[in-house]
């Protein structure tokens, strides 16, 4: 039995984070991949302690929280074992929000405790319950740049503008930079945030032809001049719906368009930590060009509801300060000082470890367990799915419904004016836990089992009609 137990116990070591967390993210992986399976025994703790050469308090916390998501079972004086699954088949699971998966409950629960007891110990209360100047405080901008940091190297305090989320960036910037009918240049497949704030403007996007590496810089050029646009909409790491990460090279080349054609650009980039390689900005090889706009809501939680928009210039800032008080008069001045203290306390970076690990397992768990057919491409908070033949992206979103799954179609995407894609997004992050995801996912594959087992997707949709 050590032999088979030392892979997991290796793998949690290999890890990162908390140590208690790297054991019970060993075990459920192992589970999930059939290394360890239901029944198995588990070295005491006491033993594991020893063998992994850490405190026994440590091991108990894993198991207890191991326990907890249901992974293991404790039998009394035989020891603990790894549990059956105990989710139902048929449990409704939404994969259709992008959401970060929870950070630990017990860290989440103390990272806000201290952050509002500091708070409040260092600021007029008084003072938090009352109307503030759009765009955040100095305090705020401080602590917005060390978030930055990261990304786009030193920022200047006087470019920066703080909003309630990035939905209400990314409006703010169409106000303050476009009028009603202008023409947005953007890929084939956009967030659908963009598609709305568009709409209810009444602005108008234009797909932009790309290939494997994101937009065409001489397709950009060509759309640009023929259109007269002077904005254009990048969502270049992890990208949501379709999971590609423009490499560098094309950033540059993109980048050069802007200059060359004088073009803004609206970079909006949540999903830039969770690609551990992600290449440099475009919105730091033309800064004169590019509202970086960066998120807590897809990095840590939606309940810390800030986001920062790193401006082309002062006047570019002062123009979205002024667009923000139009549709959010202010952020609200209690969560910004919280997200503030959080980020300069350390204990956002912390969260954000917490919400990065749990991601990657579960983009890697995307990877692994679903079927090669599905042609998977999983970043950031998502996984990317062709529909396989003979399967509509529709057909396969109304079956998955009867699944008692929800996920996102290509039409959920796509601009008017796009070339059709066959495809759906599964959004990872809004699972209670990985083993709901893991059957989640099982049941995505049986929709692709079901259909390649028949010529006729109808017929498989027709099977799963409930009967009157």
């Amino acid at each position: 039995m050590r032999g088979f137990a030392m892979t997991w116990m290796d793998s949690a070591l290999l890890s990162n984070g908390p140590i208690y967390l790297r054991i019970v993210n060993s075990i459920e992986r192992s589970v999930n991949t059939g290394e360890l399976v239901p029944g198995h025994r588990l070295p005491s703790q006491r033993a594991l302690a020893k063998q992994l050469g850490i405190d026994l308090t440590t091991v108990t916390r894993a198991f207890d929280e191991a326990r907890r998501r249901g992974l293991i079972e404790a039998r009394g004086p035989q020891g603990s074992f790894i549990a059956p699954p105990k989710a139902a088949f048929g449990q409704p699971v939404d994969l259709s929000m992008n959401v970060p998966p929870v950070p630990d409950a017990t860290a989440l629960n103390d990272a806000l405790r201290r952050g509002a007891a500091a708070v409040l110990a260092r600021s007029n209360a008084p003072n938090l319950m009352t109307y503030h100047l759009a765009g955040g405080s100095p305090t705020d901008r401080h602590a917005a740049i060390s978030w930055l940091q990261p990304m786009l190297g030193d920022v200047a305090d006087a470019g920066l503008v703080l909003a309630e989320g990035a939905q209400s960036a990314l409006a703010s910037i169409l106000i303050s930079q476009t009028q009603e009918g202008e023409v947005i240049l953007c890929d084939h497949l956009v967030y659908p945030g963009l598609l709305q704030a568009a709409r209810s403007l009444g602005r108008r996007l234009l797909p932009v032809a790309g290939d494997a590496d994101g937009m065409c810089p001489d397709a950009l050029e060509r759309a640009s001049r023929q259109s007269g646009a002077r904005v254009v909409y990048f969502n270049p790491t992890c990208n949501n719906p379709t999971g590609l990460t423009i490499p560098l090279q094309r950033r540059v080349e993109l980048a050069r368009v802007l200059q060359q054609l004088d073009l803004l650009a609206i970079e909006d980039d949540p999903y830039w930590h969770h690609d551990v390689h992600a290449p440099t900005p475009i919105a730091a090889l033309a800064p004169a060009q590019v509202y970086y706009v960066s998120t807590l809501s897809k990095a840590i939680s939606p309940g810390l509801r800030t986001a920062f928009v790193r401006c082309p210039s002062v006047r570019h800032a002062e123009g979205l300060a002024l667009a923000l008080r139009s549709i959010c008069l202010m952020g609200h001045p209690l969560v910004m000082a919280m997200v503030s203290q959080l980020l300069l306390d350390g204990s956002a970076t912390a969260l954000l470890g917490q919400v990065l690990e749990e991601a990657r397992e579960r983009s890697a768990l995307a990877a692994h367990l679903l079927v090669p057919a599905l042609n998977v491409q999983a970043a950031g908070l998502h996984a990317w799915c062709t529909v396989p033949e003979p399967w509509t992206d529709a057909g396969f979103v109304r079956a998955a419904q009867l699944q008692g799954l929800a996920i996102s179609p290509s039409s959920s995407f796509r601009p008017d004016g796009a070339q059709r894609s066959r495809g759906f997004r599964l959004s990872l992050g809004q699972a209670s836990n990985r083993r709901q995801l893991h059957s989640a996912l099982r049941r995505i594959n049986q929709l692709v089992n079901a259909a390649d087992s028949t010529s006729d997707a109808d017929a498989v949709w027709e099977r799963r009609q409930p009967r009157s």
